[in-house]
């Protein structure tokens, strides 16, 4: 593997990876701060942040199957909604876990559309970078 495609995989990983962790954190601060993409609803907030983590997992670790990226994707889901029902200014709710699941479908469905010809387009763009 060439240094631009190492470049490559280490951008489409890192646009998983950063995301992931900060919504992580916001899912499980006792209080999320008060900035104005907060105040769009909490299920637009799941919907948006499942449909791209699903996306970005397939899109960067193309090796995965979609199952496995479902799978992830879920146990991921559950997860922070067993955590947050041990925070007291937190609740679990099956609501939350159901929009995660509509999410996760839809980022996995663009991922199948859209992940190979992204991916094509940015290796041709990173192939004929000047270095």
């Amino acid at each position: 593997m060439n240094w631009r495609s190492r470049l490559l995989s280490g951008l489409l990983q890192t646009g998983f990876w950063l995301p992931f962790l900060i919504c992580t954190w916001f899912a499980l601060v006792p209080q999320p701060p008060d900035i104005p993409v907060f105040r769009v609803g909490d299920v637009v907030l799941h919907a948006f942040a499942f449909t791209y983590l699903s996306f970005s997992l397939l899109l960067a670790y193309q090796a995965r199957t979609l199952l496995q990226c479902f799978l992830l994707m879920l146990c991921y889901g559950v997860l922070i909604e067993l955590l947050q029902s041990l925070e007291i200014e937190r609740d679990a709710e099956l609501k939350d876990l159901l929009v995660d699941l509509a999410g996760i479908a839809c980022g996995l469905l663009l991922a199948k559309v859209a992940a190979d010809p992204l991916r094509n387009l940015l290796g041709r763009l990173f192939s004929t970078a000047p270095g």
